[in-house]
């Protein structure tokens, strides 16, 4: 199953048809390719090649042949699109683990703040570095890791 993971907040599975182009073309035309189609040269450009791949693919699926590459068509082509955005700004608090808390101590750390290991476990240093922090930007010190918080620290929550 492949997965269209678009780092950049482009949509999972963007409505692709003649004319569109960028990286999701590109994506797309290596699909159809891999899946048996000639789409002419992988250029992310929807031209007339590509459109003659997707109605091809699309009569395969039995899909409707309308050279619109929709939800349906990405599904078929193996893509998951109910697959929820990544949440880059997580509301942490002490007791909580994982990769956003190590993410958070990198962070800390670079201001000089926070001294332990990144261990991804948000403990009472953790929390201290937290504290120190909230207090250099003038920001409600509670201790809880929300938006204003990961904003300041330079992550971009969008």
């Amino acid at each position: 199953m492949h997965n269209n993971i678009n780092a950049n907040g482009q949509p999972k599975c963007p409505l692709l048809q003649l004319g569109s182009s960028g990286v999701s073309v590109k994506k797309l035309q290596s699909m159809l390719v891999a899946a048996g189609f000639t789409v002419g040269k992988i250029d992310g450009i929807f031209g007339s090649l590509t459109r003659s791949a997707v109605l091809a693919f699309q009569k395969s699926k039995n899909l409707v042949q309308d050279g619109i590459v929709g939800r349906k068509t990405w599904t078929a082509l193996g893509v998951n699109c109910n697959t929820p955005p990544i949440n880059h700004c997580p509301i942490l608090v002490q007791g909580n683990t994982g990769p956003a808390v190590v993410t958070l101590q990198g962070r800390l750390k670079a201001y000089g703040l926070y001294t332990g290991n990144a261990d991804g476990i948000f403990g009472p240093l953790t929390r201290s570095a937290v504290l120190a922090f909230q207090k250099s930007k003038n920001l409600v010190q509670d201790g809880i890791v929300g938006r204003k918080t990961w904003t300041a620290l330079g992550v971009n929550c969008s």
